[in-house]
């Protein structure tokens, strides 16, 4: 197995002889295994731990274990206990993602104080297989069908290769140590489903089963790159960056062969599913306006675009601006300060910029989210308007109304930040002190 391995690395060039390595070990056949083969290749490496303390003495004794054999081969172990079930019940997560998050938080942690380059975990040919079912299962893309990567970022999995049955008859012929797993007999968790029931009825059908299906995964992680390079090229028409918004060219899409898909690849990491993507797709021809949700964003359209925004919560926020105050830092950058009204002085044309008359101010300053009814007096005009019809006759989108800030003086609108300050507020001839206020870059 040890030049199965070698071959491995080199061809999915996993990582370099230079590089160093932590390896993640639970004491399982598995990463045993893999941590026999690489003491044996002498990398560079320590080794990883984790006790979850799920199993009672068992998985004290998986620790002890760990102890015992890194101490014998004079081999760096790092060991993190955690309490998973209490940080499962907080999160409202199930154990099974309390202890992967957990897990994985850590050894990327270790990583970085360490100054070390990769982590390994003895993933193999049966997980990845395993995975593409689960997958499967739950309604998945091109990506989720080609399972577990070799390589993904630091993260990478040098058993794939290799079959459970070749891992365990190593471990037997070599006589390497390891811990059994009693929860791995268990039919809770989906994997051990698949593991124990259905993996065995589809080898019935073809004992090559696995080994085509592990094949397939290599095609279809070909596949992937070219499928990926289609849609980013296809992304830089559609998507452009609006500050903290992204939006997406309605034009561009109606005229796309493929608009589920483009759709579902740009909204999918902000947790639109296939679903919503779908009655996205058919909004294109809707009116303005219609607007889809998840936990944490918002996709509204517009007249020509998706605009897609992170869901605000400070629509309730409250901001207080004394009368000696010099700047502000929330709910943004603000500026303050106070000039003479003299010759020299000259008003402001920036929309980021308010020059007011002090003395017609009543502190403190209010700064919030507008809300509907109200109303201004814009400068240069005499009669009143409501902000909802300022924000129609500028052509506001919908994110650009719900995100603009309005100053307020005793309950009047002073400005509409960065865009028009009421002229009860204005200087004039009478104005001796000038409150700038400036919404700085």
């Amino acid at each position: 197995m040890l030049p199965e391995l070698k071959n491995y690395i080199a061809a999915e060039s996993l990582f370099s002889a230079a590089d160093r390595l932590v390896l993640a070990v639970s004491g399982g056949c598995d990463s045993m295994v893999m941590l026999e083969l690489f003491r044996q290749l002498e990398y560079d490496f320590v080794v990883a731990h984790c006790n979850f303390k799920l199993r009672g003495a068992e998985s004290d004794g998986d620790e002890v274990f760990m102890h015992d054999y890194c101490g014998e081969h004079g081999i760096e172990l790092h060991v993190k206990t955690f309490d998973t079930r209490e940080f499962a019940l907080q999160e409202g997560i199930s154990i099974e993602m309390a202890a992967r998050e957990l897990r994985y938080q850590w050894f990327y942690e270790l990583l970085d104080s360490l100054a070390y380059s990769y982590l390994m975990t003895a993933h193999h040919q049966d997980d990845l297989v395993e995975t593409m079912l689960i997958n499967l299962s739950r309604g998945t893309g091109i990506r989720g069908l080609s399972g577990i990567h070799p390589k993904r970022g630091r993260l990478v999995r040098p058993l794939l290769f290799a079959a459970r049955e070749q891992l365990m008859a190593y471990a037997q012929t070599m006589n390497v140590p390891f811990r059994n797993d009693s929860s791995n007999l268990e039919f809770v968790h989906h994997r051990n489903l698949i593991r124990h029931k259905i993996l065995p009825l589809l080898e019935e059908i073809n004992p090559a089963f696995k080994v085509n299906a592990a094949k397939t995964a290599a095609i279809l992680r070909e596949t992937e790159k070219v499928y990926q390079a289609k849609v980013d090229e296809e992304r830089q028409h559609l998507v452009s960056r609006d500050g903290s918004s992204l939006k997406l060219d309605l034009a561009f899409l109606q005229q796309s062969p493929f608009v589920e898909t483009l759709l579902f690849e740009v909204l999918h990491p902000f947790g639109f599913n296939s679903d919503q993507v779908k009655e996205i797709g058919l909004a294109l021809s809707a009116e303005a306006g219609k607007v889809f949700y998840t936990e944490t964003h918002r996709l509204v359209k517009d007249r020509d675009v998706f605009i897609l925004t992170q869901k605000s919560t400070d629509h309730l926020s409250r901001f207080y601006i004394e009368v000696d105050c010099l700047e502000m830092t929330k709910p943004f950058d603000l500026q303050l300060e106070r000039l003479a009204r003299n010759k020299h002085f000259q008003i402001s044309k920036s929309p980021a910029v308010a020059d007011l008359d002090i003395d017609l101010l009543e502190f403190p300053l209010v700064l919030k989210k507008w809300e509907q009814g109200e109303y201004f007096q814009p400068l240069g005009m005499s009669g009143f308007k409501k902000l909802s019809d300022f924000f129609v006759d500028e052509k506001f989108s919908i994110p650009e109304k719900e995100n603009c800030w309005i100053l307020y003086s005793a309950g009047k609108v002073v400005w509409i930040v960065g865009h028009r300050i009421d002229n009860r507020f204005k200087i004039s001839d009478n104005t001796r002190t000038v409150l700038r206020i400036t919404v700085a870059d």
